[in-house]
C-alpha cells in the first residue's frame, strides 16, 4: 500500500492586526485554524480535504509518529485570569491524526508563556518543548530609588522554554519544567522593529534537537543568545553560546550527516553555521554570512532549511523577499549562492514569509508565502540548490507547514 502524504498549513486570522505584523494581538480576527492538504502523486500539488477552525492563531505545528498527534500552538498572550479568560488565550492544543488525515481534538493545555513560537519533541515522544517568545509592550512601575528619589521601571512579559510531559494517548500532560530567559540585548537598538525596543527583553523563537537526541537548542533574539539545554527530567543548561550584539539568533536547524548546527540571525541579517560538540552540547562559531545582496531596506530573515547532505542552506528573507540558497563548503563555510523573489513588492518584515519545510523526499521546498495568500512549492535542483516555481495554492494567510506521512 502506497504512502499518503499530508500537509498541514497553521493558519493566521486577519483582520485589527497592529502595524508591525508578527505575533502581536489581533482584534475580531476572520480566518485561521488548520487547514489539510494531500499531496498529489508528483510530490508538489496540493488538494485541500479539511480543516479544523482552531486554534484560531495556529503557528507552529509538530507530529509524533508513534501515537500519530499533531500539536498546535495558539499564537496568543493569555487572555487575562479566570478560567473562561485563559481559555482564549495562549495554549497548545493536541490532535488525532485519522488514517483519512484529518484532525479529530484530543485535550489542549494552557502556554506557559505569551506567543509561543515553536515546538519541538523529545525522540522517545515523552516530552513536547515550546519556545515562548514574550511581548514587546511595557508595564511602568513607580519605584523609589535607594536616596529617595521617584522614578519608573519598564517590565516585559517573560520569554520562556517550557517542557511538556506527553501521555502515552498523545494528550499534552503537565509542565515538569520552565527555563525562563532573562536579561536582554541593546535597548534602544539600530531596528525600526517595535520602535528600537525590539531587544527589551528576551525572545525565545525556536526549538531544536539535536540529532543525537541529547540537547535542545533554543535560539533568543532578545538576548543574542542560544541556549542548549540537555534533554531530561529537567531543562538543564548545558551551554550558552552569547552572540554579538544585535545579531538576534532567530531559528536553527542541523544538518543531520555532519551534526553541523546553522542559525539565521534576524537583526543583521545573516546566516551562521557552527560545530556542535554532541557531547557536551558546545557551539562553536564557523562562519557568518550575509543573507542579502546589495539590498538596502530593512530586512529580517526567518527560518531556514538544510538540504540533505548539508551543501545547502535554505533562508527566507523578509524585507528584501527572497529565499536564498547558501552553500555550505566541507569546512562550513557560507556562501550566497542563488535566490528567488518570492513577492513582487516589499513588505513589512513582521507580515513577511515566516516559514517553510522541505518535503520528506528534499525534492521540494514548501514555502507560505504570507503577502501572496497561497503555500507554494518550489522544485530544488540537487545540484546547484537552485529553486524553481512547481505549483501553489490559494489559502488565507498561512504561516507553517507540516508534513505527515501515513
Amino acid at each position: 500500500m502506497s504512502k499518503k502524504l499530508i500537509a498541514y498549513v497553521g493558519l493566521n486570522p486577519v483582520g485589527g492586526g497592529q502595524p508591525g505584523g508578527g505575533i502581536a494581538a489581533t482584534a475580531k480576527p476572520s480566518g485561521g485554524g488548520i487547514e489539510i492538504f494531500e499531496v498529489g502523486a508528483d510530490g508538489h500539488s496540493l488538494t485541500k480535504i479539511g480543516n479544523v477552525e482552531k486554534p484560531a492563531k495556529a503557528g507552529a505545528l509538530c507530529y509524533a509518529a508513534k501515537t500519530r498527534t499533531l500539536y498546535a500552538v495558539n499564537e496568543l498572550k493569555t487572555g487575562g485570569r479566570g478560567q473562561e479568560e485563559q481559555e482564549k488565550g495562549s495554549s497548545i492544543t493536541a490532535f488525532r491524526v485519522g488514517n483519512d488525515g484529518l484532525l479529530t481534538f484530543i485535550n489542549k493545555q494552557p502556554a506557559m508563556g505569551p506567543n509561543p513560537t515553536s515546538l519541538a519533541l523529545s525522540g522517545d515522544e515523552k516530552a513536547l518543548y515550546c519556545a515562548h517568545h514574550g511581548g514587546f509592550d511595557h508595564v511602568e512601575k513607580v519605584v523609589q530609588t535607594a536616596d529617595g528619589k521617584w522614578g519608573l521601571r519598564f517590565e516585559y512579559d517573560d520569554a520562556c522554554t517550557a517542557q511538556y510531559a506527553l501521555n502515552n494517548d498523545g494528550s499534552i500532560g503537565e509542565v515538569t519544567d520552565v527555563a525562563v530567559h532573562y536579561g536582554h540585548g541593546p535597548d534602544p537598538n539600530p531596528s525600526p522593529q517595535h520602535g528600537g525596543h525590539a531587544q527589551s527583553s528576551g525572545h525565545a523563537h525556536c526549538t531544536t534537537v539535536d540529532p543525537s537526541g541529547k540537547f535542545l537548542v533554543v535560539g533568543d533574539k532578545g538576548t543574542d543568545r542560544a541556549y542548549v539545554y540537555t534533554i531530561g527530567h529537567k531543562l538543564e543548561t548545558a551551554f550558552i553560546f552569547q552572540s554579538n550584539e544585535y545579531t538576534g539568533p532567530r531559528h536553527a536547524a542541523f544538518d543531520k550527516k555532519t551534526g553541523r548546527l546553522f542559525m539565521t540571525y534576524e537583526f543583521s541579517s545573516e546566516l551562521a553555521s557552527f560545530d556542535f560538540n554532541a557531547n557536551t552540547g558546545e557551539m562553536r562559531l564557523i562562519h557568518r554570512a550575509s543573507t542579502v545582496a546589495g539590498f538596502k531596506g530593512r530586512n529580517e530573515p526567518a527560518t531556514l532549511q538544510v538540504h540533505s547532505g548539508g551543501k545547502y542552506v535554505f533562508v527566507n528573507n523578509r524585507g528584501e523577499d527572497t529565499i536564498v540558497t547558501m552553500t555550505v563548503s566541507p569546512d562550513g563555510k557560507l556562501t550566497r549562492t542563488s535566490e528567488v523573489k518570492v513577492t513582487e513588492t516589499n513588505v513589512d518584515p513582521g507580515k513577511g514569509t515566516r516559514f517553510m519545510m522541505l518535503s520528506p523526499s528534499a525534492d521540494y521546498l514548501f514555502v507560505t508565502v504570507r503577502p501572496d495568500d497561497v503555500v507554494r512549492a518550489y522544485k530544488i535542483n540537487a545540484q546547484d540548490g537552485t529553486l524553481t516555481v512547481a505549483s501553489e495554492v490559494p489559502t488565507q494567510n498561512p504561516v507553517y507547514v507540516q508534513f505527515v506521512e501515513l
